[in-house]
């Protein structure tokens, strides 16, 4: 005997409240807006609400436009290391209508509250930077980016053939 689920009608005040999410909130409408805008869906964490930070798009959420651009040709990770003080992690993100990458260093410090996972902060940070510039999501704040560094230097320099 096979059961099947009957499907149901999900309640939308339920799923967002489910998600932290008030529909009386200013800040709830700017976090549909933006998954509006860009696709995204809260419910797979491509968007979320810090309290005192408001609303911001997380790599996931960074993931999906760029998969969903169609454009999206590679994601290398071109270095990593630390120092005393931080973790470190340079990505590049290469797009197929564009001829350059778009790189850019990550940085998570050692004294940062996810210590135990630093290495991977650090290229969480990277891969944030490089592909929110590469995809043109600007303008708004990545969560991954709160700890990152300034940019590395992006290669536009043209390579000629000899």
């Amino acid at each position: 005997m096979t059961t099947e689920l009957a499907p149901f009608n999900a309640d939308q005040q339920s799923i967002a409240r489910y998600l932290g999410l008030n529909p009386s909130d200013p800040k709830s409408h700017a976090v549909m807006a933006v998954c509006d805008r860009y696709k995204l869906d809260p419910i797979l964490k491509h968007v979320i609400v810090l309290p005192k930070g408001g609303v911001y798009i997380t790599r996931d959420g960074l993931l999906h436009v760029a998969h969903m651009s169609g454009q999206l040709d590679g994601i290398v990770v071109e270095d990593q290391g630390e120092d005393d003080a931080e973790w470190w992690a340079e990505v590049s993100i290469y797009r197929r209508d564009m001829r350059f990458p778009f790189k850019f260093r990550g940085r998570y410090s050692k004294h940062g509250s996810n210590k135990a996972y630093g290495p991977e902060m650090a290229l969480k940070c990277a891969e944030a930077l490089a592909l929110r510039r590469a995809f043109d999501i600007s303008g708004l704040p990545v969560l991954e980016e709160r700890d990152a560094a300034a940019p590395a230097t992006v290669n536009t320099e043209r390579i000629v053939p000899k």
